[in-house]
């Protein structure tokens, strides 16, 4: 792939492209995406339909549809995010000849630019037909962050050595279906069914379709304009309504050297919209209001150098800097302002592509830790898409006979479990039972992230209006699924599965699932210690209230306390933490022995393939105990570890994590993250390494070709979030900041700027000298610890502190 690697302070806010490569376009598609909280539409060439080099896709965030398929002899429903009508759709063609088509010319230059600090998508193609006719095409595209409903795309055509007719081909196509991921190719696909399409006067298209089964209308309009040489031109337009698409046809006569500008603003609505009637009348609505590109494109960038300034981060050596601005670029795409008002999760894939089906993991704990400083109102609107589903969740517990609430592994509309019946090995061609679902840890991250956000936001009204009722029912579940063993006194928790995913059984039976997993139970154990921290902090009367809404008890309270001290970690002979009970006993495998033989093929498929079993072998797909020292500080692991009776020190925790990274295969970009920030105080340069290979993982996947079906975020989140909480050692508590940096000695400069509570502060960091300055705006002083020493930071004012020394100089 011809991505540009020469990078310098300017260069860091572009992904360029220098040549066409077909087999690396789906992965430039979701690379490139735009998007504004709202939707986002894949980098697609603007003439492609879908086929096996292009991919148009347009996905709306939360708009989910469910559809029956037939898997190995069994009706599965499936519930997906919804690929919508291709609004991009625009070609050419010069005296009636083909259409063009990128891949149907003789390509003489191409240069392809994602401005990272725009949110704009630039393409320049100089080209020759069959014919011989030489054509330069520059085209600009941008989903706009200003007017979330509303896109835009602009193609500047060049007649270099040609005259004649010219005509355009401008569609909204709505025959489209889900088929972005191999893997799911024996799913249902059909999700859209066509409504209405129709024209506006005196220009524009229109189409509405209805997802099949959530009944949701989709409705998008689109206006196309022409200029020649910077004019306006009268043309000929011509109209073709089809069921399931519009097409308008323009004709103008083109002299050899004229510049053909073609203005094309989309508009998407759907009737799951606020403030409107109608989403058809919406979308023809906002056609006829939009201004032109240009005043679209200024009021779009505007509103991104925004956000930008609340995200400011710049860290030396600058090749990594455009890896981190891609990775908030994409977060923004996903996450932003528009998407407060939108009942919506945080997408494993954002909204890019339809792998895992849009589904909704755990990634907002990396995503929640970078937007709650920055937006606490966007951050908040994630939190309440668990609440919503908190009575669905308590009616999963009863169903599987605990007490409570139990949230799924993975969730889309409502709160039932999607994560599907089966999984399809590509390797055997088999079709394997997925066990999955059986991660209860997810419930242990909703918590601590709820948590999280009342620690960094302060704002009790959310915690004692949901976040409290959240954390509170998921400690009863946790109190529920524990099993009480009598012979060693502690309390259990069987059968589940741990975020390593490849260890679903024990090794030759077929009841699903382990026992003891380290990382779910101390995570179990941590959300009952601060689920009574909760009570204790809620103000008298909303605690009463809620205990007695919820009939809480103070027996319960005290059970709670007896469990979160008894519960059994297993440890190895030597005191290293056990993955979960009995992994110790699995056989060795030899990763690099694997490697050489089958590249970066999944351990699992090939085992699958040869008639082996994953279960059999110490052989982790991604990181599973180290979530623990990635998400929890080293004294705060100790202490948890301490109060249920056990001996833990630093060298247990180093010997711990370098055990288990040695068995981990990292299939996972989340694996390498988890394993960098756990290392980030213990090994630096360990750490480095491995934060290093994640920040690239985006930009150069070119052998798991995994990023076709949309960008990995929490993977993304997950670099930001060990350069603020592990390399900078950041956590804010009680209205204070405090700082614990370690920073890698690779690592020569990390500047953060942080939106505290209405304050603005730029946090830097050089060698060992850090420095805390407060904007003249700021309304209040700010108090700040480091490494033992605390300050109140004044308006206007810094500090400096030599790390070396802990020595305050200014």
């Amino acid at each position: 792939m011809s991505y540009s690697n020469t990078c310098d302070l300017e260069s860091a806010w572009t992904i360029s492209f220098e040549d066409y490569e077909p087999e690396e376009e789906g992965h430039r598609e979701s690379l490139c995406a735009l998007g504004n909280g709202y939707f986002v539409t894949r980098a697609a060439a603007f003439e492609a339909t879908a086929d096996c080099i292009h991919y148009p896709g347009t996905y709306r965030a939360g708009i989910y549809n469910r559809l029956v398929s037939h898997i190995e002899g069994e009706d599965v429903d499936d519930e997906s995010i919804v690929n919508l009508p291709n609004w991009l759709l625009l070609t050419f063609r010069i005296e009636g000849g083909d259409w063009f088509s990128i891949d149907n010319v003789e390509i003489l230059s191409y240069h392809q630019k994602l401005h990272l600090r725009h949110g704009v998508l630039q393409r320049e193609i100089q080209f020759r037909d069959s014919l011989g006719r030489q054509t330069l095409l520059r085209e600009q595209r941008f989903v706009s962050m200003a007017l979330p409903h509303l896109a835009g795309l602009n193609v500047e055509l060049i007649a270099e050595n040609w005259s004649g007719n010219l005509e355009i081909h401008s569609a909204i196509d709505g025959r489209v279906i889900n088929n972005n991921v191999d893997r799911q190719k024996e799913y249902s696909k059909q999700h859209l069914e066509p409504l209405e399409t129709g024209t506006l006067e005196p220009e524009g298209i229109w189409l509405k379709m209805r997802t099949c089964q959530s009944h949701i209308n989709i409705a998008l309009a689109a206006r196309t304009r022409v200029f020649v040489n910077g004019n306006a031109t009268d043309s000929v337009r011509v109209y073709d309504c089809e069921e399931a698409q519009v097409v308008e046809r323009i004709h103008l006569s083109v002299k050899r050297g004229s510049a053909i500008a073609i203005e094309k603003i989309a508009a998407l609505y759907t009737s799951h919209d606020y403030a409107i009637g109608e989403s058809g009348e919406a979308a023809q609505q906002a056609i006829q209001d939009a201004p032109s590109f240009v005043s679209l494109l200024d009021a779009h960038k505007r509103a991104w150098a925004l956000l930008w300034m609340r995200c400011e981060i710049d860290i030396a050596p600058v090749e990594y800097l455009r890896a981190i601005r891609l990775h908030i670029f994409h977060i923004l795409q996903t996450v932003s302002p528009h998407t407060t008002d939108i009942d919506v999760g945080v997408s494993a894939r954002g909204w890019h592509g339809e792998n895992y089906r849009g589904h909704i993991f755990w990634d907002e704990t990396f995503v929640l830790s970078f937007l709650a400083p920055r937006f606490p109102t966007v951050a908040r609107s994630i939190l309440l898409y668990r609440y919503r589903r908190l009575n669905f969740s308590r009616h999963l517990a009863r169903q599987h006979g605990y007490s409570g609430a139990m949230f799924p592994w993975r969730s889309a509309s409502t709160g039932r479990e999607e994560t599907p019946r089966f999984q399809f090995n590509p390797l055997s061609e088999h079709w394997i039972r997925d066990k999955t679902c059986l991660q209860h840890h997810i419930n242990a991250i909703i918590a601590f992230n709820v948590w999280k956000y009342y620690t960094v936001t302060n704002d009790i009204t959310f915690l004692c209006d949901y976040g409290a009722e959240l954390i509170i029912e998921i400690a009863r579940f946790w109190a529920s699924i524990v099993t009480y063993n009598p012979k060693c006194d502690r309390y259990e928790i069987l059968s589940v599965v741990g975020s390593d995913e490849y260890h679903t059984a024990y090794p030759n039976t077929e009841i699903p699932g382990i026992d003891n997993n380290t990382y779910t139970n101390v995570m179990a154990s941590w959300t009952l210690c601060c689920a009574r921290e909760v009570l204790n902090i809620l103000p008298p009367s909303p605690c009463a209230e809620l205990c007695y809404r919820l009939k809480l008890s103070q027996d319960e309270i005290e059970h709670w306390n007896v469990i979160s001290q008894k519960m059994h970690i297993d440890f190895h002979n030597d005191g290293i933490l056990s993955q979960y009970e009995g992994f110790e006993n699995l056989s060795e495998f030899d990763l690099q022995q694997f490697h050489e033989q089958h590249g970066s093929q999944r351990v699992d498929w090939v085992l699958e393939a040869e008639g082996d079993d994953i279960n059999r072998y110490q052989v982790t797909k991604q990181a599973d105990v180290a979530m623990l020292f990635f998400l929890l500080t080293e004294k705060e692991v100790t202490v948890l570890l301490e109060r249920q009776g056990y001996q833990f020190n630093r060298k247990q925790m180093q010997r711990t994590i370098e055990y288990h990274l040695q068995r981990t295969a990292h299939q996972s970009t989340l694996s390498r993250i988890v394993y960098a920030g756990a290392l980030a105080t213990l090994d630096s340069d360990k750490s480095w390494q491995l934060f290093a290979k994640a920040c690239f993982t985006e930009i150069s996947d070119k052998d798991s070709k995994e990023t076709i079906g949309g960008i990995h975020l929490g993977m993304m989140a997950g670099t930001l979030y060990i350069l603020h909480y592990h390399y900078l050692g950041l956590r804010i508590q009680n209205g204070s900041i405090y700082l614990d940096p370690s920073l890698p000695t690779h690592l020569k400069r990390l500047s953060i700027s942080l939106h505290h509570r209405s304050n603005d502060l730029q946090i830097e960091m050089i060698d060992n000298h850090l420095s805390i300055s407060a904007a003249s705006a700021n309304t209040e002083s700010v108090k700040v610890t480091c490494q033992g020493q605390t300050m109140d930071l004044q308006p206007d004012t810094s500090v400096a502190i030599n790390l070396a020394h802990t020595k305050l100089l200014a």
